[in-house]
């Protein structure tokens, strides 16, 4: 009889892909999860999985899938690691885990299609919108005619300020997508053509047609490839530049803002909760709910608050990153003014999620929420840079990208990813050096080597400014396999250095997402 029930628990465990993709359908919360490092995922995964790699996974897996009784179905390279985190995720209190049989070769063996890239939901998703919607857009070429005349015209870059900053349409200005409606008032006339830019395509699709949902009376033209497009066509980008819109905490015409955003609500019939409905929420420990902070200014320091920042417009172009379960409860705060939450709130549900706007006075959510703890490392085991030198004959552990480990390291060091770590052998009677420059990363590397080893880890956060350091390290670029750079995004990755085949292979890439989509994973967006 104990045989038999051993036997069981081991079917139970496994789960087919067959019957994961039956989930799809359905309306019970599940994750799917991806535990390869990056660039094994961007290589290819299933539509709804999600990355939680294994170097990170502890740090991860709490913010995106807050409930334990998830049903969590774990996916590897078929070499045992779905294993290990089980165990690491049952230690954690998640009750419900499987493993996807055979891993990442099961799913392809099962004939389903495996994505290449990253947030492949949310590209899919601005593909369709176009499709749906003829989102109307400009090519290059008009752009810039119109730039060089002085037409009338303003363009507005619909990505993060970071991003922005790294290269530009000329002339233009940034400006988040979820913002442009609440900002773009005051620096256009009723005749101002509105053009909106992203880097490639999803962004500049959905912040295009988030205005003219909005109802804004303008013209309004999504920039065909975004950037890409412009320097395909053989046009310079700008860099460095700082222009932008202003995006302080809104103070003044609430209520104006408000009326906008009920005709939103009611548009797309979307839901608004108070802060009861909220408790009510977050009370039923069986069902995940995920609260943000869509405003791209995230300053809500006033309340003490340490609310999820997502600003709406990344949030809709890397859902994956901030979500982790299909069939959970979204709710999104703002300033109070409600529209960027029901602008934001409208694609999600488009997307296909169960999204709610909070409306209610977000003064009641002071202290609402605990800050993270952070690792610590003992000050006696931190490593400065005068003192070094007395560490480097210690077992030494790069625990950097792959990249930055093969740009250049510290002689005698072995690049180490969490991954592979289990796979070495160290000299045992030698103390540990981890150098690294991801606490995080570093933070769960030291607890499985303290679980293995009996000596003493110190830590260096590696220190390029140091001006003895390049005595130190290897003087020239190290050759590493890319199967071996398994935390590295090899997927068009030079399409922003000017690379004209890297940015066709991209575009090429995100035009044709919908056409490798089957009807259980397309069945969940639906364009209004």
């Amino acid at each position: 009889m104990e045989k038999k029930l051993d036997y069981l628990s081991i079917v139970k465990k496994y789960i087919k892909a067959k019957d994961v993709k039956k989930l799809y359908a359905g309306t019970s919360e599940f994750s799917l999860i991806d535990i390869r490092e990056i660039g094994q995922h961007t290589d290819g995964h299933p539509f709804f999985s999600i990355s939680i790699p294994y170097s990170i996974f502890e740090n991860k897996i709490i913010d995106l899938i807050p409930s334990k009784e998830t049903l969590i179905i774990l996916m590897d390279h078929n070499d045992g690691l779905s294993e290990i985190v089980e165990e690491i995720a049952s230690n954690l209190g998640y009750r419900n885990i499987q493993i996807l049989k055979n891993g990442v070769f099961g799913w392809k063996k099962a004939g389903f299609f495996l994505f290449k890239g990253i947030h492949v939901p949310s590209k899919a998703f601005g593909e369709l919108v176009e499709l749906k919607k003829n989102t109307p857009h400009i090519k290059p070429s008009e752009l810039r005619k119109k730039i060089n005349k002085k037409d009338d015209i303003i363009v507005i870059d619909g990505r993060p300020f970071e991003e922005f900053k790294k290269m530009n349409i000329p002339t233009g200005v940034c400006c988040p997508n979820m913002e442009i409606p609440l900002r773009i008032q005051n620096e256009i006339n009723d005749k101002t053509e509105i053009i909106i830019n992203c880097a490639g395509r999803t962004r500049s699709i959905i912040g295009a047609q988030n205005l003219i949902n909005f109802g804004i009376k303008n013209k309004v033209r999504a920039l065909e490839n975004g950037t890409q497009g412009w320097t395909l066509s053989g046009y310079k980008l700008e860099n460095n530049k700082i222009e932008a819109l202003n995006l302080d905490k809104i103070k003044s015409q609430k209520s104006k803002y408000q009326n906008s955003a009920n005709k939103i609500i009611n548009k797309f019939n979307l839901k608004k909760i108070n802060l009861r409905t909220l408790n009510s929420f977050l009370e039923e420990k069986t069902k995940n709910t995920f609260i943000f902070n869509v405003t791209a200014n995230q300053n809500f320091s006033e309340n003490k608050m340490y609310l999820k920042h997502a600003p709406g417009g990344q949030l809709i172009q890397a859902t994956d990153s901030y979500v982790g379960v299909l069939n959970g409860k979204i709710i999104l705060i703002d300033d109070g003014e409600l529209l960027r939450a029901s602008l934001t709130a409208s694609w999600l549900k488009q997307m296909g999620f169960d999204v709610y706007i909070f409306d209610d006075d977000i003064n009641y959510l002071k202290n609402f929420f605990d800050q993270k703890k952070k690792f610590t490392i003992p000050k006696s085991k931190i490593v400065e840079n005068d003192y070094l030198p007395d560490f480097l004959k210690l077992n030494l552990l790069d625990i950097r990208t792959s990249h930055e480990f093969k740009k250049t390291h510290i002689k005698r060091s072995k690049w180490i990813n969490r991954a592979n770590l289990r796979f070495y052998n160290f000299n045992r009677n030698k103390d540990f050096l981890i150098i690294y420059n991801d606490l995080s990363k570093a933070e769960l590397i030291y607890k499985d080597i303290t679980s293995k080893y009996k000596t003493s880890i110190y830590f260096y956060k590696f220190d390029q400014n140091f001006k003895r350091l390049s005595e130190f390290c290897t003087k020239k670029e190290t050759f590493m396999k890319k199967e071996i750079c398994i935390d590295f995004v090899y997927h068009t990755y030079k399409r922003h250095l000017g690379n004209r085949s890297h940015a066709l292979a991209y575009l090429s890439w995100e035009k044709d997402l919908l056409n490798h989509m089957d009807e259980e994973e397309i069945i969940r967006f639906k364009v209004l």
